[in-house]
């Protein structure tokens, strides 16, 4: 019997579709341990796409989660700019 299982972290998101679209480049590229399930889409109230998003990943991988979260964000904003 694994007494050591892994917490798992489920967090549901909207994202931009630009954040999302370099969120799971990064994922892919890097090969970060998360699920990404992708849900519906809906446009803002400024006409922008924003797409319903279920994160799956184990509680260690949290901050590297996160920190490319963050990555994809900068990305997302520096383009806008």
């Amino acid at each position: 019997m694994n007494l050591n299982k892994e917490t798992m972290i489920r967090k549901n998101l909207a994202m931009h579709n630009k954040v999302l679209s370099y969120f799971t480049e990064i994922v892919h590229e890097e090969s970060i341990p998360v699920n990404v399930d992708i849900g519906s889409r809906y446009v803002d109230g400024n006409g922008d796409t924003q797409i319903d998003v279920l994160l799956e990943y184990g509680e260690p991988d949290e901050d590297c989660v996160n920190e490319v979260l963050t990555r994809a964000i900068n990305v997302a904003i520096e383009q806008w700019k």
